[in-house]
C-alpha cells in the first residue's frame, strides 16, 4: 500500500465517493512542453450503484518518499454507473529553477536546504471546493481547471531534482497525490531516464520531511542481477558523488535522520541493456507503512540521463 506523510483535513466529507477507486499506477503524467505537464487520473466506480458527482483533489511533491505535499488542483468527477471509469486530465506549470551547482561539487544538504523552503504564503492555493461543487453542479465549463491557463495563478509542479544540479532533463520526476474524498493514493515516478550501458549511473531521491526524525528501511526490487544495483546514503556527503569507499545500504538497515536524507541509486547496467524497471519500497519505522519509489531507466531517452562517474 502507497501511503502520504500527513493526510490533510479536506472539506468533502459530506461528499459520498463509496465505491470510487485509484489505483497508482492509475496516475500517469508526460511533459507536453518544456513548460507543462499533463496529469491523468482514471477513476472507476467500482460500487453496486452511481456515484454521485465529487471532486478530486491533486498534491505534488518532489522525488522521493514521505516528503511534504503541497496543493496542485482540484477536479470535479462526474457521476459514474457500477463499473464504468472515467479519465481525468489537467495540464500544469513545471517549475524550472536555476541550478544550485554542479552535481559532482554541490552538497546534497544544500538540495535538501532549497527543497524544503517554506513556501509562499501569497502563492495561489486551487480554488476552495465549495466553490468549484458548486460550478459542477451548474455545469459551468470553467469548473474545469484543464480549461484555465496558467495566467490563473495555479500553483506550479516542484522543482526536478535534476534541474538543482544544472542537468535539465526533458521529463519531470515527481510524486503526484491523489484524494478522492478521504481517500489518498500517491505515485512516485521517475519517468523515461537515460541510462548508459556498462558504466556506473547515478540517481537521486528524497525520503523524510524536515523537523520530523525517523528512520527508513530500503529495498530494490524489478531488475535483474545482470543490473548492479546499490543504494547509498549520500546526505552528509560533501557531493552527491559516491565516495568509493562508501557502503551501500543493507536491505535490513535502518536509517535514521532528524530531517530529509539524500538516497543514491547506482546502476551499472550491461553492455547490451534494454528498458528497466526499478521500485525502491521505503519503510517508515514509526508508522510501518511503505511507499514505492519508481525509476524508468532506458538507454534511448533523450537528455542528459543519469549522472556516470
Amino acid at each position: 500500500m502507497i501511503v502520504m506523510e500527513q493526510p490533510p483535513e479536506l472539506a468533502t466529507h459530506s461528499v459520498p465517493t463509496a465505491g470510487l477507486v485509484v489505483e497508482p499506477s492509475d496516475i500517469t503524467f508526460e511533459d507536453l512542453t518544456p513548460q507543462f505537464v499533463r496529469i491523468r487520473v482514471q477513476i472507476r466506480n467500482d460500487g453496486d450503484r452511481l456515484s454521485d458527482p465529487t471532486l478530486l483533489r491533486l498534491q505534488s511533491a518532489p522525488f522521493g518518499a514521505f516528503v511534504s505535499w503541497l496543493p496542485l488542483a482540484v477536479l470535479p468527477v462526474p457521476s459514474l454507473n457500477p463499473g464504468e471509469s472515467c479519465v481525468l486530465t489537467t495540464d500544469v506549470p513545471r517549475s524550472r529553477p536555476a541550478a544550485l551547482g554542479n552535481f559532482d561539487r554541490l552538497p546534497p544538504t544544500t538540495i535538501l536546504t532549497a527543497l524544503n523552503a517554506s513556501p509562499d504564503e501569497s502563492a495561489p492555493r486551487p480554488p476552495a471546493i465549495a466553490a468549484v461543487m458548486l460550478d459542477l453542479l451548474r455545469g459551468t465549463p470553467s469548473a474545469r481547471p484543464e480549461n484555465r491557463s496558467p495566467a490563473d495563478g495555479r500553483p506550479a509542479l516542484p522543482p526536478d531534482l535534476w534541474d538543482l544540479v544544472g542537468r535539465a532533463q526533458p521529463h519531470w520526476a515527481g510524486n503526484i497525490n491523489v484524494f478522492v474524498g478521504l481517500k489518498a493514493v500517491e505515485r512516485h515516478l521517475s519517468r523515461p531516464l537515460r541510462i548508459h550501458p556498462g558504466r556506473p549511473n547515478l540517481a537521486m531521491f528524497v525520503v523524510g520531511a524536515p523537523h520530523k526524525p525517523d528512520a527508513y528501511a530500503f529495498s530494490t526490487r524489478g531488475l535483474t542481477p545482470a543490473w548492479r544495483a546499490a543504494l547509498y546514503d549520500v546526505t552528509h556527503a560533501q557531493s552527491l558523488v559516491i565516495d568509493p569507499a562508501a557502503t551501500p545500504i543493507a536491505e535490513t538497515q535502518w536509517i535514521e535522520n532528524a530531517g530529509p536524507l539524500m538516497i543514491m541509486l547506482a546502476v551499472r547496467p550491461p553492455l547490451d541493456c534494454q528498458e528497466g524497471n526499478v521500485e525502491i519500497h521505503v519503510t517508515r519505522r514509526s508508522s510501518q507503512k511503505t511507499a514505492v519509489v519508481e525509476f524508468n531507466l532506458n538507454p534511448a531517452s533523450q537528455g542528459p540521463g543519469c549522472y556516470t562517474v
